[in-house]
């Protein structure tokens, strides 16, 4: 254990691991969601795509664990349970996709993906109907092809939900409980079938720290009165991981 810990702290990308788990926490704690958003993009410069996913939700499912009792409250748990139960159908295929890219091209997709939700949000796209069962079940099912091919089952839930009328503190409890559903899946099926690296572990340790810091930091600032700031706070964290991530930097 103390080996696998020195050569953690030795790593070369540690310090970009540990700085990304901190800016992932602050959005997660006052949106809801954004921890692969931030996460993924920053971190697959230093990690192959199955290294990088398995260690954000490792982390990700610990530090917001205490939020729980808040989520179910504020949120519609049964919505979240039809989102998952779309999601089981697609996360496998997710993940083999995820087996079989290169790292430029899980870059390339991850950022791309993010800047074209960040767009839709951003110029005013949204859903007019209601949130139908079937329109829940559907959007899960994406968001658990998103999940396992990219380590983000968000994007098309995120879409949905920011884009509607819903409160915003519905919103953010909705999101939250989806995506700890999605870390239970994507743990589970890497677990059962990717041979899983011991030293991912101790990142996720090690990482946990300052996330947990950024989801206090963040519950904190959370403020519903105040939707359209922290929301435009979470979209440019969130865009400038998405730009800092693409492949062509080097």
């Amino acid at each position: 254990m103390i080996n696998l810990l020195l050569e953690a702290l030795s790593f070369h990308g540690i310090y970009l691991i540990l700085v990304a788990a901190f800016l992932a926490g602050v959005v997660r704690g006052f949106t809801g969601f954004g921890t692969a958003l931030v996460f993924i993009p920053l971190v697959a410069q230093v990690l192959t795509p199955i290294e990088a996913v398995f260690t954000m939700i490792i982390f990700d499912f610990i530090g917001v664990f205490p939020t729980i009792p808040r989520a179910l409250k504020d949120g519609k748990p049964k919505d979240v349970l039809r989102l998952g139960a779309g999601m089981v159908i697609t996360t496998p295929l997710g993940l083999l996709a995820l087996y079989l890219m290169s790292q430029f091209s899980f870059r390339l997709i991850a950022s791309v993906t993010i800047l074209t939700l960040l767009s839709l949000l951003i110029f005013g796209v949204r859903y007019r109907g209601e949130l139908s069962k079937k329109l829940i079940y559907f959007t899960g099912a994406m968001g658990g092809f998103f999940g396992g091919s990219t380590g983000m089952p968000g994007p098309p839930v995120i879409l949905i939900y920011m884009a509607s009328r819903s409160a915003p503190k519905i919103i953010r409890a909705n999101l939250l409980l989806y995506a700890m559903l999605g870390d239970l899946l994507i743990f589970a099926l890497c677990m059962l079938y990717f041979d899983i690296l011991p030293i991912l572990f101790i990142f996720a340790g090690i990482a946990i720290i300052p996330f947990v810091f950024g989801v206090l930091f963040g519950s904190r600032v959370f403020n519903p009165e105040r939707e359209g700031a922290y929301r435009a706070v979470a979209y440019f964290v969130i865009g400038l991981s998405a730009i800092y991530g693409l492949p062509f930097w080097g």
